[in-house]
């Protein structure tokens, strides 16, 4: 049986008179809908309505959003505003579907099931309204307005790690398996299983995750590990991690004319000699002479000559 005929026939899904988003297709796939004879109803479009931005609230349970990514938004929508229209619930819908959330949606008339990060940047650009898409149906339980919420946020991806991690969490408890999430997202399991591993690291490496100290591969994979051995785990990895970055030492083929720096294979300069050792003088200039030439350029050569004479 599918999520559809298990919600009774929900319209969660049903298009709208508005070419449906590759984001609106998704959902329909996550409830069960075909999205065929909708893909053919959007040849005729109609006005997509609009709301004053300060009659919409963001859902107080989607996941938060990062805030540079919120001002990447912001400064795309300053040049050519929002395209794709937010899909709201109204305020009387979510509460019931949520009750006692009357102090977290303040005096809005409207919540944000899928756009809370236009509606964010919306508000730091300081535009007056933005299209929407009103659908009460998503809230006729509170699981599949979830549901509808955290697989937005997801598929974005533009959620910290950890914020991620914790949106998949609560998908798995809705649907029962990580296969199921997996299925309707398009991913693997492995995919899942990967992100969720960053709910069982260690407080600390969760911290360092947040800070951005600990890189997010190998989070994942340390995470994986018993907690006792994630903290030597995760220093290996980063040890491993350093070193490869370690730019390799190449010997330089030019020096500067001036100041000709050595290298290590070079051999010292000779002392001054004394009379009775002028052939193993000679040898020393020769060797010395056969170096310079290797390491620089014929107009170096001629410059190096002209500096010694002057």
């Amino acid at each position: 049986m599918s999520k559809a005929d298990a919600l009774g026939g929900s319209a969660t899904f049903d298009a709208v008179a508005q070419p449906m988003s590759s984001r609106a297709a998704s959902f329909a796939v996550f409830a069960g809908h075909s999205t065929t004879e909708q893909e053919d109803n959007t040849t005729t479009t109609t006005n997509t309505p609009r709301l004053p931005v300060h009659k919409l609230t963001r859902n107080p349970y989607n996941p938060r959003v990062e805030a540079k990514a919120i001002e990447d938004m912001a400064d795309s929508l300053t040049g050519r505003g929002i395209i794709q229209p937010l899909t709201v619930v109204t305020r009387q819908a979510f509460l019931q579907a949520h009750p006692g959330q009357e102090h977290a949606l303040g005096n809005a008339e409207y919540v944000v099931v899928d756009g809370n990060r236009r509606l964010a940047g919306a508000e730091l650009a300081g535009l007056d309204d933005v299209p929407v898409h009103i659908d009460d149906s998503l809230t006729q339980d509170a699981d599949t307005l979830l549901e509808t919420a955290l697989t937005a946020a997801v598929q974005h991806e533009d959620l910290e790690p950890l914020d991620e991690a914790k949106a998949l969490e609560r998908l798995v408890q809705v649907h029962g398996s990580q296969r199921a999430v997996a299925r309707a997202l398009g991913k693997s399991s492995g995919w899942v299983t990967q992100r969720l591993a960053l709910l069982k690291l260690t407080p600390e490496l969760q911290k360092a995750l947040e800070d951005k100290t600990l890189p997010v591969k190998i989070a994942r994979t340390v995470g994986q590990l018993p907690e006792q051995q994630q903290q030597s785990a995760a220093e290996e990895a980063l040890a491993q991690r350093t070193k490869k970055k370690e730019p390799k030492q190449k010997p330089s083929t030019a020096y500067p004319v001036s100041t000709p720096p050595a290298t290590a294979d070079e051999q010292p300069l000779p002392e001054p000699a004394s009379p009775s050792s002028a052939t193993s003088q000679g040898e020393d200039l020769t060797v010395l002479a056969a170096q310079l030439k290797k390491r620089l350029t014929p107009q170096q050569l001629e410059e190096l000559v002209e500096l010694l004479i002057s």
